[in-house]
């Protein structure tokens, strides 16, 4: 009987659960796809509330059960900031071009892998939306750029790998559900601040093709990059928000791209006010919507779509796709699913800021760091000294760079030193100088905060508030406070007393977000404030002296690498720079960061940063002069031999796609385990248009124990001898010649051989 009654209420809650799914919304029925839910959700929805939707803040959607949802998230190199305008808890891993400098994608995958699970730890508390405006993948080809930190490489090749590595972290790996939606921004040729909202970045179609695209398609091709941000600047004329052969010709009709784009905050705007492109805010936004630019950063679409409706600027079935699009991607984000089907519903906050996670910053940061001189050993460094001076304005600092959250943890050169030699060695500290000048800071509260009713100024009570523009700007505010307490000459004549009295000197040097950031490119490429004075002046009271570089973009460095015995690269190299440092200095890791950039001599060996055409002496592409360290370059504690170069085929035909297998055998010659970075480029020998100096079309970072021998293999296809020809409107492979270099840097080659194409 038992048995009779369960099989009868079993039958009814199948009948009754059949029932109430007829009843649901299409939108809400988990058996249809999320195109077709899509579709039905927005047919509900009235124009207006169409509009609201194209916003990067949009509300709640009640009567549909549509919760408010927000765009607006950044997670450059760790979360920096979630809805409502907190600066976030989270780990702090090097910035971008550090990351470059690793030149292993796995790692950066790790990484981002790390950064999505603090994402939904946050998002699963209620305080975050999982779309980051991330990664940027503006090629650095100009140091000078005022976000030069915020990226990864000059070379798209390389640019390439650790985008789609970042992208595939951030985004995950479910076959049905996104983790995030990663927007590598900013679509496309954007490099320069000083012209920001009115500039206009010529470039031949070859170029955007071959140099400024690649990194983008590779993201969008290989990784489902489901979103991209499309950039402030006019791209031959038009602006990139407002290009319809960018954001739909290429992106979607030529990549397949599915997702939606964003515009930067304001770019809409700039369309009319500053472009000139159009007269109105209408004629703007209907424009955009119908280039492709789904979404506005900012308040345009909502206060002119309507009125460009009624204008007959624009359709109501215009907009609809462009909210489709939208939803599309919140769907997958997990909107309305299952909680049980859900792969991401349980990671829990203890994910945030983990012990694993800040083993991950270390190891990072470890892999970042670049050797750029050691002669005649002078590191790894002894803790047999009596004592090391620690000097340096970025001695007792732990610079982040831009896009930071606040770490609960973040280590300081001077404090990984300290813990390093503990009470074996005497560690004393002076600041030397500060950074910038006083009066070229040119720095106020009230830019931030409007000084509180009845009072003439900005309180410190305001300052130190806990709303995000305040806690930025207590930041900010306590680094130019520190920056005016004592003058640079009195801070170098104790530095230089300090160094006559030790044994061994670090020197700290480099740069803050006072100098270059965004909204302002460098002013030249020299040190900042009295950096160069201090530098010398310490080298003359005191040898025995290793510069550590913890900055944003390549300052000149000839003085320093004639006479200074060994240079650190760490760029700003996250929470963790201070104990990698130290690690790297005191031989407890042995360096194999690259340069992902070019080092020039001088800014002089440049075009003007506004000048696109890198043909013109850009990047180890088109460089004419002898650069300060190659692109590709970094020193080890140990040394390795390069044999056996093998090609598995001497002549591929241009009409049939093959794999070129190259291999070779590499030795650690040296007494210390260590890693190589192997690079592998191509040189076109005889070509009718003109080509870069070689290419990189291949690399692998390979740990090599003492006195090991290991044997590398790297595989080459027909695209990676490919240009873009403009009388076929396609890409071609010119029958010939090529050379097959692998080597070290792409100045330190060390095996070559050649490959001919055949028609």
């Amino acid at each position: 009987m038992k048995s009779q009654l369960a099989l009868v209420i079993f039958v009814l809650t199948i009948i009754v659960g059949c029932r109430q799914k007829e009843q649901d919304p299409g939108y809400k029925n988990t058996s249809l796809s999320f195109e077709e839910r899509v579709i039905d959700l927005v047919s509900r929805m009235t124009l207006e509330e169409k509009v609201a939707q194209l916003n990067s803040i949009v509300p709640a959607i009640e009567r549909l059960d549509i919760p408010h949802f927000e765009y607006h998230n950044e997670a450059l190199h760790g979360i920096s900031e979630a809805p409502g305008g907190v600066l976030a808890r989270a780990t702090s891993f090097p910035q971008a071009i550090g990351m470059g400098s690793t030149w292993n994608p796995d790692l950066v995958r790790e990484i981002t892998t790390a950064i999505s699970d603090e994402i939904q730890a946050y998002r699963n508390l209620g305080k975050m939306d999982p779309s980051i405006w991330s990664p940027n993948i503006n090629m650095l080809r100009d140091p000078r750029w005022g976000r030069n930190d915020e990226a990864y490489s000059e070379d798209p090749y390389l640019m390439s790998r650790i985008a789609v590595a970042y992208v595939s972290g951030i985004q995950g790996d479910h076959p049905k559900y996104l983790k995030s939606v990663a927007a590598p921004k900013h679509f496309v040729a954007n490099n320069s601040e000083y012209n920001r909202h009115d500039g206009n970045s010529e470039v031949a179609e070859r170029w955007l093709r071959e140099y400024y695209f690649p990194a983008y398609k590779a993201c969008f091709q290989e990784a489902g990059a489901f979103s991209t941000m499309c950039a402030y600047n006019r791209v031959n004329g038009i602006p990139a928000c407002a290009s319809e052969w960018l954001l739909t010709k290429v992106l979607r009709d030529e990549w397949g791209f599915d997702g939606y784009v964003v515009s930067d905050c304001g770019a809409i705007v700039d369309i009319f006010e500053n472009h000139h492109y159009v007269e109105t805010a209408e004629e703007a936004s209907a424009i955009a919507v119908k280039a492709g630019c789904e979404l506005n950063c900012g308040p345009v679409y909502e206060a002119a779509l309507l009125n460009a409706c009624k204008q007959g600027l624009i359709s109501e079935e215009d907009i609809t796709v462009a909210v489709e699009r939208l939803f599309l991607a919140r769907f997958k984000l997990g909107l309305m699913a299952d909680p049980e089907e859900f792969p991401y519903a349980n990671i829990t906050e203890e994910v945030i800021e983990s012990d694993a996670h800040q083993k991950l910053a270390l190891r990072a940061a470890h892999e970042a760091i670049i050797l750029l001189k050691n002669e005649k050993s002078a590191l790894p460094l002894s803790t047999d000294l009596n004592s090391i001076a620690v000097i340096g304005p970025n001695a007792n600092k732990c610079q982040l760079g831009s896009y930071s959250g606040i770490p609960s943890r973040k280590i300081s050169v001077l404090q990984g030193i300290q813990e390093k030699v503990g009470d074996k060695v005497k560690v004393y500290h002076e600041k030397g100088c500060n950074i910038t000048f006083k009066e070229k800071i040119n720095f106020s509260p009230e830019e931030w905060i409007e000084p509180e009713e009845g009072k003439d100024e900005v309180t410190q009570e305001q300052i130190y508030a806990t709303s995000v523009q305040e806690i930025e700007f207590k930041m900010l505010y306590d680094e130019y406070l520190d920056n005016i307490k004592e003058s640079d000459e009195v801070l170098i004549s104790r530095a230089v007393e300090l160094a006559k009295k030790v044994d061994q000197v670090v020197l700290v040097m480099g740069t803050n977000r006072f100098v270059s950031n965004e909204e302002a490119d460098a002013e030249d490429l020299k040190w900042p404030g009295n950096q160069s004075v201090l530098i010398k002046k310490i080298y003359e009271a005191n040898p025995n002296l290793v510069l550590v570089t913890v900055k944003g973009y390549q300052i000149e460095l000839n003085w320093e690498n004639e006479h200074i015995p060994a240079i650190v690269e760490a760029w700003y190299a996250g929470q963790e720079q201070g104990h990698a440092i130290a690690d790297v200095l005191f031989g407890d890791y042995n360096p194999a960061g690259r340069l992902p950039v070019t080092y020039y001599k001088s800014a002089d060996d440049l075009p003007h940063i506004g000048d696109y055409d890198i043909t013109k002496g850009r990047t180890y592409w088109f460089l004419d002069k002898e650069p300060l360290y190659p692109f590709g370059y970094g020193l080890s504690y140990t040394t390795f031999e390069y044999e056996n170069l093998a090609l598995n085929t001497k002549e591929i035909s241009k009409a049939k796609d093959m794999e070129i297998i190259i291999s070779l055998d590499i030795t650690n010659t040296g007494s210390v385990d260590g890693d190589e970075v192997v690079q592998l480029y191509v040189r076109d020998i005889e070509s009718s248009v003109i080509q870069p100096k070689k290419e990189l079309r291949g690399f692998e970072r390979v740990r090599i124990a003492a006195g090991e021998t290991k044997t590398v293999s790297l595989r080459l296809s027909n695209k990676d001898f490919n240009y873009w020809n403009e009388n076929m409107d396609n890409f071609d492979i010119e029958v010939g010649e090529f050379e097959i270099q692998v080597g070290a840097s792409s100045r330190d080659i060390k095996l070559q051989s050649t490959l001919r194409v055949t028609d």
